[in-house]
């Protein structure tokens, strides 16, 4: 009977872990950068990610450039990758997110910098989880 019950209990440990993992997002993190125009035009960027669950997309921004830094998401399932967000900026470095994003949906960057003259920094960079 004793035995009994400690498969039982071992059981339903098993099964309520598995419920309680059941809504765990798992989230890839990529370190991501990038190179924007002195004269401010968009830049868009080819390289595609998938994101990997339905929630925010995230950067955490440590690289500034010289100016602003605005960035928006291109949708590359679609014919010329049309940006498909609103576009973030920011001013220092910090963490601003995309919300309420599909799984599965295939995205890369796009992105300008405020106009600069001849000896400004135009390099960008930050953690990414998507």
């Amino acid at each position: 009977m004793k035995r009994h019950i400690k498969l039982l209990t071992a059981s339903a440990a098993a099964v309520a872990l598995a419920i309680g993992c059941e809504g765990t997002a798992w989230a890839d993190n990529a370190y991501v950068s990038g190179e924007l125009n002195k004269s401010g035009s968009l830049v868009q960027y080819d390289y595609t990610r998938t994101h990997t669950f339905t929630g925010p997309i995230s950067l955490s921004v440590n690289n500034m450039p010289s100016n602003y830094l605005r960035l928006g998401l291109r949708n590359m399932k679609a014919s010329g990758g049309p940006q498909f967000t609103d576009s973030l900026q920011w001013n220092t470095v910090g963490a601003k997110s995309w919300d309420n994003i599909l799984v599965g949906t295939r995205f890369a960057f796009q992105g300008r910098m405020g106009a600069c003259t001849w000896f400004c920094d135009t390099n960008w960079g930050g953690n990414l989880t998507y």
